[in-house]
């Protein structure tokens, strides 16, 4: 993984993380959080210009959570963010959440390369131990992108999630860090 001073975060691929700046927040950014398809497993919507600033800022500030956009390498575009948190320092675990706002951008393993990257982000730099995260039985695409990206499934949450006023189970999906968990 490569690191600069304005922490850029790579492994060579198409895609790069750094953080999320409070410039990164513009009617294209708040477009993604508009948009039903993107949105579909989401609780993110709608969001504001201040709601988004407010919470780049609220997690910079706590250290709970830390955002990071998701760059596309060949033309520098930002296509997605990439948040590592809440983070819990008692136990040294957190989530790892992405999202790929534009859709021209979905099925080429993008996100699964964000996660690749974002998985050595949260165990390097926040010396994270173990990442854990839920995704809606019907997001078949997540959880593709995660299980692709090293993660494995520990359980199934019944009916955990409404989706539309429907029932989902939620598919507990987890990344050990080898540093703690070496026979993993």
């Amino acid at each position: 993984m490569q690191s600069s001073d304005q922490q850029r975060y790579s492994d060579g691929g198409r895609v790069y993380l750094r953080p999320l700046l409070e410039e990164d927040v513009n009617e294209e950014y708040l477009s993604w959080f508009k948009d039903s398809a993107v949105v579909h497993f989401l609780d993110s919507r709608n969001i504001t210009h201040e709601d988004a600033v407010n919470y780049i800022r609220q997690g910079r500030e706590t250290g709970q959570w830390y955002m990071y956009a998701v760059i596309y390498a060949e033309n520098d575009t930002h296509i997605g963010n990439l948040k590592v948190g809440p983070i819990q320092s008692a136990h040294k675990t957190s989530d790892l959440v992405t999202v790929i706002g534009k859709p021209d951008y979905w099925g080429k393993g993008l996100a699964t390369e964000a996660i690749r990257i974002g998985n050595k982000v949260a165990f390097e730099v926040y010396d994270i131990r173990k990442l854990s995260g839920g995704i809606a039985e019907k997001n078949i695409g997540s959880i593709k992108c995660y299980t692709s990206a090293g993660w494995v499934i520990e359980a199934r949450l019944k009916g955990h999630h409404l989706i539309n006023g429907e029932p989902e189970d939620r598919v507990c999906v987890s990344c050990f860090n080898p540093k703690y968990f070496p026979d993993v």
